[in-house]
């Protein structure tokens, strides 16, 4: 899409010229990785997740990566019995069983009803100053967390009308800045943040453009998208890397997509244990929280490795179930001011099928 094309641009420091809000560049800066060759979820203003994923994966204590897999460190003295031997599974494995408990098909639609995906969301928000051409690069800003949800209803018929609601919360959480709290302001949420858009084939913004078309087969929000991947994972892994491959292709690029594919809550259950089985095949994929949690539901986080932040999916190893995802700061986090391992956003995703439009259970 043309707008994280443009977003590239923004990695770079030394390209920065004028003061800008911080949500705005941040928005488009940290969905690059997804580029113009994301499917085309048109005119939202949900946040893309960073495109860079993983610094060093938060293992849990007394387990070391190799590989992309995790092993015990043995620690027994001379003088005592080697503990018994257990081996904590790797990201692979974890992957491998979660596409193995996806057996079920996805509940039906039938006519009449609507498919329910709500976000509950937590978002980076704030201000920064840009650098100047020829400048060093340096950070003066601040960041908050924000907290909203975002609910879409969608028809069993999809050319005909969605609803979409989008929710500020109570939630607020400062994050870090080069002044302090008492001189950062939070400001108001953009107005594309706020209030109940209706739209056939999900099209919530009929002026923006370019236009969405209704049946795009390139259309993210069009289930013939979906139903035209490959379910052999090796296939799917190739064709995300053929997708992603004019910004790299690299593995935290084609995790990264990925993730931005689940997390619309309308893979079908097949394709989303092909997707479990097409990732376990990255190189660097490991295992950041083996016990993560989105509001209530427990999964473990799997992430690929990069130095400024981390993109990480949540999944369910016994059921299968995407539960949401989660970006942390790396070593050298984009803003100089985020202390590393810092969380700076993370959603849960549910699905459910309703009766009626605005219908919530």
């Amino acid at each position: 899409m043309r707008e994280l094309d443009d977003a590239l641009d923004r990695l770079h420091h030394d390209a920065r010229t004028a003061d800008v809000p911080l949500d705005a560049v941040r928005a488009r800066v940290l969905s690059a990785a997804a580029a113009s060759a994301a499917p085309k979820r048109k005119h939202t203003a949900r946040w893309l997740a960073p495109v860079a994923v993983a610094a060093a994966a938060a293992l849990v204590t007394g387990v070391v990566t190799t590989g992309g897999r995790n092993e015990p460190v043995a620690t027994a003295s001379s003088d005592a019995p080697p503990p018994p031997s257990v081996r904590l599974l790797s990201a692979r494995e974890y992957l491998t069983r979660a596409a193995d408990a996806v057996t079920a098909v996805d509940q039906p639609l039938a006519p009449g009803q609507y498919r329910y995906i709500a976000a509950h969301e937590w978002n980076s928000r704030g201000t920064g100053t840009a650098t100047p051409v020829g400048q060093p690069a340096r950070d003066h800003g601040y960041t908050y967390l924000v907290e909203s949800r975002t609910e879409t209803w969608i028809p069993h018929d999809v050319t005909q009308e969605w609803l979409n609601r989008r929710t500020p919360l109570d939630g607020v959480k400062w994050l870090g800045g080069t002044v302090p709290q008492s001189e950062a302001p939070l400001g108001e949420p953009d107005v594309t943040a706020t209030g109940e858009r209706r739209g056939r084939c999900g099209d919530f913004f009929p002026d923006a453009q370019p236009k969405k078309v209704c049946g795009d087969p390139d259309d993210w929000d069009n289930p013939e998208f979906y139903a035209q991947l490959p379910r052999d994972p090796q296939a799917l892994l190739q064709w995300l890397r053929d997708r992603t491959a004019h910004r790299g292709g690299g593995p935290a690029v084609v995790f990264h997509w990925a993730v931005q594919l689940l997390r619309t809550g309308l893979v079908p259950a097949d394709l989303r244990a092909s997707l479990y089985r097409a990732l376990a095949l990255l190189d660097g994929v490991a295992v950041a929280d083996g016990a993560a949690d989105l509001d209530g539901r427990a999964g473990v986080a799997i992430t690929v490795e990069d130095v400024h932040e981390r993109r990480e999916l949540i999944v369910d190893p016994a059921t299968g179930d995407f539960i949401g995802e989660r970006t942390v700061a790396g070593p050298r986090p984009h803003e100089s001011y985020i202390p590393p391992g810092t969380v700076t956003g993370h959603s849960a995703i549910t699905t459910k099928v309703v009766d009626r439009l605005g219908q919530t259970g």
